[in-house]
């Protein structure tokens, strides 16, 4: 049956799935807060060269397949990576003498895995043992796999996930499944996208027939007839369901036990430099030393993986005024024997919406799925899955499926 659906939020998620739905038939709008659709998807552009201010690749075969199908120019190409010290000089991810322990550790891992295929091969977040529930770093440790903790980190610290003392184990090996894990430590070739990921943006967009910009969500009421208002600066329409893709005010959602749901989300702070260099690099720079501290240089990653480049684009954690956070990344770059010339743009994200593993164990993501569709509300996008292109990509397709497709009433 033909609905009316409102998505809140048009980043890579809402956009996606207000695609899908439409491609089920349904009559879709797209509410967007800021002044540009795309969310992390962020393209920015210096003379004929661009980097990405947010999303920057992907691995899986799905994910391309979903590319070329939205006639998005996106090719596989190796990524250069090292690991480098304060001062520049190459190291080592793991001592020459650790490499057979660590090819061991992997070869361990699916068997270690084996007993939460369940919650592992769920799309989005379901059937979370207890055990994943603990930090990645005790999960690792209680299964002796301590080397292969060090592959993942980088992983997961320089791209804003956190810490492996911090994140839920749960996280940490949805994100890095085998596939993915082996795509980045074996320097397989990874999806680029050649344009810039706002073509995946323009693509969406484009196909999209109610899309409204700086149109923020200010109300969510509920109905008698499972109906609800959605409430703009604009105006007030009617919808059969809000489907919500990004984190809220709870304030926003005239629904007690959804609101509550929505207040328990936490977010990590990450920042995005780009700089014009005056010589051209293309390795992508990991910066260990610095993974636990904020306002440092985490990594840093070249405009073109595949050839030499004149931007370079530096990645950190914390909450920091710019100006303290630039000098300190200026300082880091310096130190470390890279030629930046200046900053040209910059984003200071406020990224993956999460629980703490406490909140998990005690089912947090049982109540979100039991509620889904309770007074027309659904959490989706961020809220309910791994926030990465694959993932999200897969696992809208599914939701659409799931709550609104044919044999849905």
């Amino acid at each position: 049956m033909k609905k009316q659906i409102a998505v809140v939020g048009g980043g890579y998620s809402g956009l996606t799935l207000a695609y899908f739905l439409e491609k089920a038939g349904h009559q879709v709008t797209v509410f967007e807060a800021e002044e540009r659709a795309g969310g992390h998807c962020c393209s920015v552009f210096h003379k004929r060269e661009f980097c990405e201010l947010g999303s920057v690749l992907g691995t899986s075969e799905t994910f391309m397949k979903f590319l070329r199908q939205l006639g998005v120019k996106a090719e596989y190409k190796y990524f250069h990576r090292n690991f480098l010290g304060p001062d520049g000089q190459k190291q080592a991810q793991i001592g020459p003498d650790e490499i057979a322990g660590f090819q061991e550790q992997l070869k361990r891992l699916p068997e270690y895995l084996a007993p939460y295929q369940a919650a592992l091969s769920a799309p989005g977040w379901a059937h979370i043992p207890d055990a994943l529930t603990q930090s990645f770093e005790s999960w690792c440790n209680a299964n002796k796999l301590h080397t292969l903790m060090r592959v993942y980190a980088p992983h997961l610290v320089a791209f804003g996930f956190g810490k492996s003392s911090e994140i839920p184990a749960i996280y940490a090996l949805k994100y890095l499944d085998i596939m993915t894990l082996s795509s980045m430590i074996e320097s397989r070739k990874l999806i680029s996208f050649s344009n810039g990921a706002n073509e995946i943006i323009a693509k969406l967009s484009e196909r999209l027939d109610d899309l409204r910009l700086n149109t923020p969500v200010t109300g969510m009421i509920p109905l008698d007839n499972n109906r609800l208002t959605i409430k703009t600066p604009v105006g007030e329409e009617d919808f059969d369901a809000a489907v919500i893709t990004v984190p809220l005010d709870p304030s926003v959602i005239h629904a007690p036990d959804h609101a509550r749901l929505m207040s328990c989300y936490r977010r990590k702070a990450y920042n995005v430099l780009s700089y014009v260099a005056q010589e051209n690099y293309r390795t992508t720079s990991y910066f260990t030393h610095n993974f636990d501290k904020d306002g440092h240089l985490l990594l840093l990653y070249s405009s073109k993986p595949d050839q030499p480049g004149p931007l370079l684009t530096a990645y950190a954690a914390g909450d920091l005024p710019i100006k303290v956070l630039k000098a300190q990344i200026d300082a880091d770059l310096k130190q470390a024997g890279f030629k930046a010339e200046r900053l040209f743009a910059y984003k200071q994200w406020q990224t993956f919406p999460h629980v703490t593993g406490v909140e998990i164990k005690n089912g947090f993501y049982d109540q979100v799925n039991a509620l889904q569709g309770q007074q027309g509300i659904y959490f989706s996008g961020s809220l309910t899955c791994f926030p990465t292109l694959d993932k999200l990509t897969q696992y809208l397709s599914d939701f659409a499926t799931r709550y609104f497709g044919p044999d849905q009433p």
